[in-house]
């Protein structure tokens, strides 16, 4: 029963501190150009961001995406859709991380690619897959190491 009321209070911490977090951290995208494809609504920006790349050709799932924090301290998932192939954001990331001063740890590349980078007190893991039509899913998550 305890363990129970535990992870109830444990939830609705996490839950009020994402609440004070996303309003700050997500920052919509005011250029032109940029669109989701919904009606011309602009898409999210990436500028808040500035520790990880992202490819130009991409857009934040604000649905699955949970960001904690700011800066080059933030972790939590990001959740992008990117107009490139599983194989080129595999090259993307490859090439780029370590521009951002990420240390690669360990990759996999096969129908799922799998990408762990570290820096600092961080760790980063990206999956990328197959989109449901085109393009591929590119699933970010920054976590503090240890």
């Amino acid at each position: 029963m305890r363990l129970r009321q535990y992870l109830i209070c444990a939830a609705a911490i996490a839950g009020l501190s994402l609440a004070g977090c996303s309003g700050t951290n997500l920052v919509p995208n005011t250029g032109s150009g940029s669109g989701d494809g919904k009606g011309g609504q602009p898409g999210p920006s990436f500028t808040q961001f500035t520790d990880i790349p992202m490819p130009s050709n991409s857009s934040l799932d604000m649905d699955k995406s949970i960001i904690f924090g700011a800066s080059d301290a933030w972790h939590g998932r990001v959740v992008l859709n990117a107009g490139g192939s599983p194989a080129q954001m595999y090259d993307f990331y490859e090439r780029e991380m370590p521009n951002f001063g990420w240390s690669k740890v360990t990759v996999v590349r096969a129908d799922i690619s799998v990408l762990v980078y570290d820096r600092e007190n961080r760790v980063a893991t990206i999956k990328l897959t197959g989109g449901s039509f085109a393009g591929s899913i590119v699933d970010i998550t920054v976590s503090p190491k240890g």
